[in-house]
C-alpha cells in the first residue's frame, strides 16, 4: 500500500515579493498569494484528502486552510514545527541582493557562480547560509535533512496503507526532501509558491512523481498515472 504525500509550497508573502530572507520569520499572504492558494484547492478538488499537516507559520497554515476549503470532507489541519522553513539565523529578513553581494565579497564571483550553478547546488546553498550568518545560529545541512526527513517519515508512519496526505510547508524544506530522494530533479531555482511536488511512500520506498506542479494539466496527468498504477495493481490481485 502506498502513501501519497502532496507538498505544497505556501503561496506568496510580502517577504516573498521582496526577495527576503524569510525562515522562520512570520509572514502573511499576500492578496496575490491568497488567490493562488484557493485556486490550487481548485485544482486538487478531485483529490481525497485523508489526512494534512502544515508547519505552524500564518503562511503554511493559511495557505493549507484555504486548500481545504475546497473540499467539503476535508480533515482536520495539523501543524508540525518540524516542517518550519530553514533558520537562517542573523540573515533572517536580508534580500537576495544583499546575500549575494556580501557572498561575492567574501568568497569572489567565481567560487559563488559554481555555488549556485553547480551540481552540488542544494548543499552549497545552504553551506552558504551558514557561512554568512555572522550570528552563527543558521540551521546547518545535516541539521536541516534530519529535520525534514524525521518529521515526514513520522508523518507517513501515522497513515500506514493507502492514503493521500497533505503537506503544506515551505520552500527550502520541501527542497530538502527532494534533494534526499532524487537530487537531479530538484529545479535550479527550488519550488515555486503554490506548486505540488508529488512523493509516493511504499515501504521503505520513496519515490519523487512530479515536481512543482502549478497547472491543472500537469496535476491531471499525475492523477491518470496513478489510476492506470491503481488499474494494474488490481489485474495482479487473485
Amino acid at each position: 500500500m502506498t502513501v501519497h504525500l502532496y507538498l505544497v509550497r505556501h503561496g506568496e508573502t510580502p517577504m516573498n515579493k521582496a526577495q527576503r530572507l524569510q525562515g522562520f520569520s512570520d509572514a502573511p499572504l499576500t492578496s496575490k498569494g491568497a488567490l493562488a492558494a484557493s485556486r490550487l484547492g481548485t485544482l486538487l478538488a478531485p483529490v481525497h484528502f485523508d489526512a494534512a499537516y502544515s508547519s505552524d507559520r500564518t503562511r503554511a497554515v493559511v495557505t493549507a486552510r484555504r486548500i481545504l476549503a475546497e473540499h467539503p470532507d476535508a480533515p482536520a489541519l495539523q501543524q508540525r514545527t518540524g516542517l518550519r522553513e530553514y533558520y537562517f539565523g542573523g540573515l533572517e529578513g536580508v534580500t537576495n541582493a544583499q546575500l549575494v553581494r556580501r557572498s561575492i565579497r567574501r568568497y569572489g564571483a567565481l567560487t559563488m557562480a559554481r555555488v549556485w550553478t553547480g551540481a552540488n547546488k542544494f548543499p552549497q546553498l545552504i553551506r552558504n547560509f551558514q557561512r554568512m550568518d555572522d550570528t552563527g545560529q543558521a540551521e546547518s545541512l545535516p541539521a536541516l535533512l534530519t529535520r525534514v526527513r524525521t518529521t515526514v517519515a513520522a508523518i507517513v508512519a501515522a497513515h500506514a496503507g493507502e492514503r493521500n496526505v497533505l503537506i503544506v510547508a515551505h520552500g527550502v524544506v520541501l527542497s530538502a526532501l527532494v534533494y534526499q530522494l532524487a537530487p537531479k530533479k530538484l529545479p535550479t531555482t527550488l519550488l515555486k509558491n503554490t506548486s505540488v511536488t508529488r512523493i509516493d511512500v511504499t515501504g521503505a520506498d520513496w519515490q519523487v512523481r512530479g515536481v512543482n506542479l502549478t497547472t491543472a494539466r500537469q496535476l491531471q496527468a499525475l492523477a491518470d498515472e496513478n489510476a492506470v498504477a491503481a488499474d494494474e495493481t488490481a489485474d495482479m490481485e487473485p
